[in-house]
Formats: C-alpha cells, sequence, structure tokens
C-alpha cells in the first residue's frame, strides 16, 4: 500500500472493479462518485467561486509532505480545477510534476470555458456582442461579492469581454485587493476587454486615494496601478506611481506592458449580464433493457447542462419538466458544465427527489470531479449516480 494514504477514507470515488488496492494511485478507473470529508474546504470554495481558496487547499494536500502527495486520484481534482477556469500554464506546470512523482501521463488539456463560451457564441448574435450588449455590468458600490460574480462570469463570457462601470461611486478595500488578482492574471493573457464608461472607474479610484493622504489604504493606490497597466497607459501609470511615491515615501511598482488589450469608451452604451446556466433541448432515445421484468426497449431521456448553475435554478429545471414526457430514465449531461453553487445544488437535489418519487433513475454523466464532489457533500450522489469524466 502507498506510504501515507489511507485505504478508504481518501477514495473520493467508487467503480465496480473487485478486489483492487484501494490505496494504489492506478489501481481502479475512476467511474462514480461518493462524498470525500477531507476535499469538502476545496469544494465548498469551489462552489462559493473562490478559485484561489480551492487550489491553495487541494495544493496542500498534493505538496511534497501532504497527506495526499502519494494520491494520483487527489491530483486529478486540481488537474479538473485548472481545466474548470482555463489556466493552461498551471496545468502544464502540474502536468510535469505528476509525471514526475508517478511516472504516469497527465490527462490531456482543455479549456472548460473556453468551450462553453465558443457555444454561448454561436447562439448569441454578432451585432450584440459588438455593440456591447452582453457583458458585467458593475454595481453602484464595488464589493467583493460583486468581484467573485465578475471572476465567475468572465469563466464562460465570449470575447471581447464587456465591463459596464457606469453606475459606480465607490470601491471597498477588501474588494480591491481581490480585483487587483483578477487583473493581473488577465494582464499576462491575450484577452480583447471593452470598458464602458471606464473613465468613472479610474475617476473613482483616484478620488478615493487622493495624492499626500497617507491615511488611505494603500490597495486603491495598488488597484489603480494595476488597471491602468491592463488599460498599457504607460503615462498615466508613471504619473500614479510618481504621487504613490510621494504620498507612501516608498517605490513604486514598476511599469510592464500588459498582453491583453483594453478599449475604454464612453457612457453611451449600456449592457446587460448573460445568463450562466444553459440547459439543451431533451432528446430521448431508446436502450435495450437489461433487467429480467423488463422486456424491450426503455426510453431514455438526454438533457445537457452548461456554464454555472448559480442561484434559483426553477426555471431551468422546469424546462426539462416539460420535456422529459415519461422516460423513466433521464441521463444529463455534466460535460460543460463548470460550478454549481449552494443554492442551485438544493434545487437540484429536490429535483432529483422528485423524479425519484416518479420511479425515474437519474444519472449525471461526464462531470468534472469538484462537481461530482459537491453533489456528494449535498448528498445528490445518495438518490441520482454521479459519474465522472474519465479522461
Amino acid at each position: 500500500m502507498t506510504p501515507g494514504v489511507s485505504p478508504l477514507s481518501p477514495l473520493t470515488f467508487t467503480t465496480d472493479t473487485n478486489g483492487a488496492d484501494f490505496g494504489h494511485p492506478f489501481a481502479v478507473e475512476v467511474s462514480e462518485a461518493v462524498h470525500d470529508p477531507e476535499l469538502d474546504e476545496a469544494v465548498i470554495a469551489f462552489a462559493n467561486a473562490d478559485f484561489e481558496q480551492c487550489e491553495q487547499s487541494v495544493s496542500q494536500l498534493t505538496r511534497p509532505g501532504g497527506a495526499r502527495a502519494q494520491h494520483a486520484e487527489t491530483w486529478l481534482v486540481l488537474f479538473d480545477l485548472y481545466r474548470a477556469i482555463g489556466q493552461a500554464a498551471k496545468f502544464e506546470a502540474l502536468a510535469n510534476e505528476y509525471a514526475q512523482q508517478f511516472g504516469w501521463s497527465a490527462p490531456q488539456w482543455f479549456s472548460l470555458p473556453k468551450l462553453v463560451a465558443e457555444a454561448a457564441a454561436e447562439e448569441r448574435s454578432e451585432p450584440a456582442r459588438a455593440t456591447g450588449e452582453i457583458g458585467w455590468v458593475c454595481p453602484e458600490v464595488l464589493d467583493t461579492e460583486a468581484v467573485a460574480r465578475l471572476g465567475s462570469q468572465t469563466l464562460q463570457m465570449p470575447l471581447p469581454w464587456v465591463f459596464d462601470w457606469g453606475a459606480l461611486r465607490g470601491i471597498e478595500p477588501e474588494a480591491c485587493a481581490r480585483l487587483s488578482e483578477l487583473f493581473r492574471q488577465w494582464a499576462d493573457q491575450p484577452l480583447d476587454m471593452r470598458w464602458l464608461s471606464g473613465e468613472r472607474f479610474f475617476i473613482t479610484l483616484q478620488d478615493a486615494a487622493p495624492t499626500g493622504v497617507r491615511d488611505v489604504d494603500p490597495v486603491y493606490w495598488t488597484l489603480r496601478l494595476d488597471a491602468l497597466r491592463l488599460a498599457n497607459r504607460p503615462d498615466q501609470f508613471d504619473e500614479a506611481a510618481i504621487d504613490y511615491c510621494v504620498t507612501y515615501e516608498v517605490s513604486p511598482p514598476s511599469w510592464e506592458r500588459a498582453q491583453c488589450k483594453v478599449r475604454v469608451s464612453g457612457s453611451g452604451m449600456s449592457t446587460q449580464a448573460p445568463p450562466l446556466s444553459v440547459v439543451s433541448e431533451v432528446s430521448s432515445t431508446f436502450m435495450e433493457s437489461t433487467l429480467e421484468d423488463v422486456h424491450g426497449s426503455v426510453q431514455v431521456a438526454s438533457v445537457e447542462l452548461s456554464g454555472q448553475l448559480v442561484g434559483d435554478i426553477g426555471v431551468t429545471l422546469g424546462k426539462i419538466d416539460t420535456q422529459l414526457r415519461r422516460a423513466p430514465i433521464v441521463n444529463v449531461s455534466c460535460a460543460k458544465l463548470i460550478r454549481v453553487d449552494f443554492i442551485a445544488a438544493g434545487d437540484l437535489l429536490n429535483w432529483v427527489l422528485a423524479r425519484r418519487s416518479e420511479n425515474r433513475t437519474v444519472n449525471f454523466v461526464e462531470a468534472h470531479r469538484l462537481v461530482a464532489l459537491f453533489f456528494g457533500a449535498m448528498g445528490i450522489t445518495e438518490h441520482a449516480k454521479v459519474k465522472v469524466r474519465t479522461v
């Protein structure tokens, strides 16, 4: 048995393989999810769109000396995280470590947000994207929750990303720090953004941190400098850096050109936020029954969930219900499902229980591990099968 790995407690998933050595990292083929309490912290953070905390929680387990450093299945959770949030560089770095650790080929890279965004772009009209009708709308007071929504929404937003800053009047300090983190990530990526009423954002930051006022939290200055770098405004960056130096008597950060492109426009346009969750039309097929008391073929209803299930998803689930007809088996594809939050998971559990009361079988298939683990933590796996994507 692999050192440091319990034979049962770290098992995230089960299979029908009999007599396998569950302590061996490659003893079984992953298929069906169960609850794994040791990963609850990471799973809950992911459900709340706190991707940084999720990464830290899993990394602590898999790092050298960590409780699951020798458990390959937990490493696969981290691979799924990077695919779910589109972090190619981190995925490749982990792939090298994984190969050295286990002598085993890492999973193949793909960006789940890119798949979702491409599918969404096909459905939305080109004029709507070009004129900035689809995007993120900043609230009057930007807090950490709003920044989390921004980070989550951009996971599946087609380019160009459109942000509307028109309503902004103030920013909380904690939100400044979180937004700076996002800006630094985006600065090194070839992204295309359009900031409607973008000058409102810069003015709000400048008003919040006047030159020479040392009592102001320096996170406002940090965010202002990060925003100027993101927008590739070197002259304004240098001016703000000098003012920062005068105010706090410390050396400012140096200028670095960003890879992304930000176009700042006036207030003549407005935006609307696109839906995060998408449900396909239900299709029906027939399969031969394997039950002794059921002869002939059985109707199977199939539907795909895409994007992020966030908040009240009653309308989404109601759409599915109207198309199920009498199919006794319902297969729900999660191949393009990025994330599910607590409210949506509660609705999903109630929906599964309602289908069970109708003597239907519900199967969730091709879910990535963080979604599957969350279904286990929420009790969904007690009433429906949740099969994990194995590639």
